[in-house]
């Protein structure tokens, strides 16, 4: 524990030349979030940690910025709120690699921004949910649908999307198994419906 302020300047440097790729940071990514920090962040240098972060969510690897999630939830609102363009913008912006472990971070990212009522959050959930990976999203689009209920009322400007979104998981999405289109397609719709019948608004804030 020492050394992790020193870790943490060196996670926020740019990678070098000599590492285009960020291997270091990959690295640092994994010491720091998925094992020294990943219990507790007391005595962690704040300005210091959200320079890392920051820096993590722009690795080029998906399991990297992966392991920088657990950190939302042990920060509270204004410890997170500089923090909350990076988080939008890797939520926008998948990793180029390290693919199949991409999605936890966004997923993190979009629950994090319906938490807090960021506005922006609702159009990415729908179109994250549009764009992610097949894989195992027949799990997934019910967990993005509740995060997208979480806007309550404020989602109903999204229902047309999430109409084009249910009529494409039903008969249009290409090589995957059609009963799990299925679940997918009804997921979407079912929460139209509680969309349609909520009242609630929660107050909203914006990034800018």
């Amino acid at each position: 524990m020492t050394a992790v302020p020193e870790l943490l300047e060196r996670l926020a440097r740019e990678p070098s030349a000599q590492d285009p790729r960020g291997m270091e940071q990959r690295y640092l990514c994994s010491a720091l979030f998925g094992k020294l920090l990943k219990r507790s962040l007391d005595g962690v240098d704040r300005d210091l940690l959200r320079k890392a972060v920051a820096a993590g969510l722009r690795n080029e690897d998906g399991r990297a910025r992966g392991e920088i999630g657990g950190i939302y939830r042990q920060l509270g609102f204004d410890e997170i709120k500089p923090l909350l363009p990076a988080i939008f913008e890797a939520i926008i912006t998948p990793a180029p690699s390290g693919e199949m472990f991409a999605d936890g971070i966004r997923v993190e990212g979009l629950r994090l921004l319906a938490k807090h009522r960021v506005a922006e959050g609702i159009a990415a959930c729908v179109k994250y949910t549009r764009e992610q990976n097949p894989w195992n999203s027949q799990e997934r689009t019910p967990e993005l649908m509740e995060i997208l209920l979480g806007y309550g009322a404020h989602a109903k400007a999204v229902i047309p999307e999430l109409t084009l979104l249910a009529d494409y998981f039903e008969k249009d999405e290409k090589n995957f198994p059609k009963h799990l289109m299925l679940v997918k397609a009804k997921s979407v719709r079912d929460t139209i419906a509680a969309i349609e019948a909520s009242t609630d608004r929660p107050e909203l804030i914006r990034l800018k």
